[in-house]
């Protein structure tokens, strides 16, 4: 009571018609903090008992029974990542919860998508090139003319020294009837040159020029395109980098994908340009093939597609950066 009259607060009826709303947001998020910092205790702990009881089998593993020992050691470190990913898990929801901004890194601009497309030509204008073992086959069918041509010449030299001995011996000579047998040889050889192996060779040398000559139009056709390619995918892992760095500088949320394949952070020391270098390309195969999964940083495994075709290849490389990150 005051000055003689009731205050609000000491109305009853006044209270009860208007009760302070309770804020739920705020519960919720406090019991997520709160799982979040019972979990990471529990991971903690964990990682103590583990690192106590690898110290331990390490001891054991000389006695024998190591292939119990090394498995009891592979279970918990499984139960050592599933607590770490739990962690994460709940940290991103109160992180999502709390407002925290959501980096969307494939929300890429028309231009790095058209780097992207310029850069993913490089494969298929690589192929039309010539190669050097086919360029070799093909000087080697030109060097082939030049050597039935000599061999043309020596048969001729040596029908000259024949012709000779037969000139200048009588027929009853020992040496005429050696000169006889190898006069039908060397025609018999001077014929099979003519006949076949010069013509063939003509036709062959003849092919491999022209098809020299077709390579070297290819080659100063494609060679530039190549290179516009290669610049192409310079300057699309330089803005692929540049948006992944920015994204970590601005402690914004970052996609789950990025987040099961990489971890939130690049490791410390030398290994940590291996990291973005692998983010960076992880990235540029997500916006090169339109790969939109939130959960698989490569998306699921491309249908009907040739194993042997650049996208299978690239996959492969970048699963296996992937496991030698080891995060």
């Amino acid at each position: 009571m005051s000055h003689g009259y009731a205050t609000y607060g000491d109305d009853p009826e006044f209270s009860a018609g208007y009760e302070e709303p309770v804020d739920t947001t705020r519960r919720d998020l406090d019991e997520l903090f709160a799982a979040v910092d019972g979990l990471r205790a529990a991971v903690e702990e964990t990682d103590d008992r583990v690192r106590q009881d690898v110290a331990d089998l390490t001891e054991r593993l000389e006695s024998g029974g190591a292939s119990r020992q090394e498995d009891r050691l592979d279970l918990l470190g499984r139960r050592l990542d599933r607590l770490q990913q739990q962690v994460q898990a709940l940290e991103r929801a109160v992180r999502v919860a709390d407002g925290v901004p959501q980096a969307n890194l494939d929300e890429v601009g028309a231009e790095t998508r058209a780097l992207a497309a310029e850069a993913a030509r490089w494969d298929d204008l690589h192929k039309e090139l010539v190669t050097k073992e086919q360029r070799a086959r093909y000087s080697d069918e030109i060097s082939r003319l030049s050597s039935v041509q000599a061999a043309l010449s020596r048969c001729d030299a040596d029908l000259l020294d024949v012709i000779r001995v037969l000139a200048s011996t009588d027929r009853g000579a020992r040496a005429r009837g050696d000169a006889e047998s190898s006069l039908r040889a060397l025609a018999t050889r001077r014929r099979t040159l003519l006949d076949e192996e010069i013509p063939a060779a003509v036709q062959a040398a003849d092919q491999a020029r022209l098809a020299l000559r077709e390579a070297d139009a290819v080659e100063a056709r494609v060679v530039p395109q190549l290179e516009r390619a290669e610049r192409a995918w310079h300057d699309l892992q330089v803005r692929l980098r540049t948006r992944i760095t920015d994204a970590l500088g601005s402690n914004a949320l970052l996609p789950t994908w990025f987040g099961h394949a990489l971890g939130v952070a690049p490791p410390a020391g030398a290994s940590g340009d291996a990291w973005i270098r692998t983010a960076a390309s992880v990235l540029a195969y997500r916006v090169t093939f339109g790969i939109t999964d939130q959960a698989l940083p490569l998306g699921p495994p491309p249908e009907d597609a040739d194993t042997t075709e650049r996208r299978w290849t690239w996959r492969a490389r970048l699963e296996s950066d992937l496991d030698e990150l080891s995060l």
